[in-house]
């Protein structure tokens, strides 16, 4: 190696205290006092540091403030605390209403029951009158079943004189026919309704329940007339011959329409060709239109 060649930088030597050999007391404590002050040199730097952040901080601050106007800033704050105001409010309101509502209902049910009892109490008297009732009817069966008996007999009637029903039983067959002889006025020999009106009347006051003029039944309402060249029986066009029906005491009825001088003998002045028949097995037929009441009524 020559003398021109870089000598090698010698490493710095730390200072070491060697306890073995016996050095005087004042170097040692300078090297602690050294130590010392690079220690607390090093607390001053960082100190510094600090502070300098920190000012560097508070000077963002004071430019933020000024970037930003400290009045809205103020205004946000107090929109922000009055929509908590109001929000607080709100959910104290809807637990006032549900518990109100809760009250309402627990109101309405209780009215409901109330009803409920009411209808219940009205129920069980009806059913405690019904039960007086059935039970009367229970008792009293026998009587009962005798004044059904009663009423049908007297609706089956009745259906019978208002022809509302098909009869049969003993009674006499008319038979009129318009005159053959040609030596009386023809107008004179015909069957006019008028003769068929007094056979009817005859036959009823001798007692006749039922009654027919080819084969439409005799009723209150029925009507008799004559039309045109014909006649018109419960608005039903007949002609000669005519036979008429009625049932009921056959030998009575047969004796008031041959009575001397009687409406037989009648017919037989004016050629009207008559017949009277007694019958034991005639049927007349049941009032085949309608039975309407438009103004009769009931008188209770």
């Amino acid at each position: 190696m020559t003398d021109k060649q870089t000598k090698p930088v010698a490493k710095e030597k730390k200072a070491k205290i060697d306890i073995t050999k016996k050095e005087p007391i004042d170097k040692v404590k300078k090297i602690a006092d050294d130590a010392k002050n690079v220690v607390t040199t090093r607390e001053v730097n960082k100190n510094k540091k600090a502070k300098k952040i920190y000012m560097d901080k508070m000077e963002k601050t004071k430019e933020l403030v000024k970037k930003y106007n400290v009045t809205s800033i103020v205004m946000i704050a107090l929109v922000l605390f009055i929509c908590s105001f109001i929000m607080a409010a709100q959910l104290n309101t809807v637990g006032n209403t549900d518990i109100i509502a809760e009250g309402m209902r627990e109101a309405e049910l209780l009215t409901e029951l109330q009803k409920a009892n009411n209808r219940y109490e009205e129920l069980k008297n009806e059913y405690e009158k019904s039960q007086i009732i059935v039970d009367e009817y229970k008792s009293n069966a026998s009587s009962n079943d005798l004044l059904i008996s009663s009423m049908t007999t007297l609706l089956e009637r009745a259906e019978i004189l208002a022809g509302l029903v098909k009869v049969k039983g003993q009674g006499v067959v008319i038979t009129l026919a318009d005159s053959t002889d040609t030596n009386i006025p023809v107008e004179t020999g015909l069957v006019h309704d008028t003769d068929i009106m007094a056979i009817v009347n005859e036959l009823r006051a001798a007692g006749a329940e039922a009654i027919s003029v080819n084969g439409q039944r005799i009723i209150a309402t029925t009507a008799i007339r004559c039309v045109g060249p014909t006649i018109q029986i419960n608005e039903v066009k007949v002609a000669s011959p005519f036979y008429i029906k009625a049932i009921g005491d056959a030998k009575y009825l047969e004796s008031a329409l041959n009575i001397k001088n009687g409406i037989v003998d009648n017919f037989k002045v004016y050629g009207i060709n008559v017949e009277v028949k007694t019958d034991n097995n005639i049927t007349i037929d049941k009032y085949d239109n309608t039975l309407t009441l438009k103004y009769a009524s009931e008188v209770k």
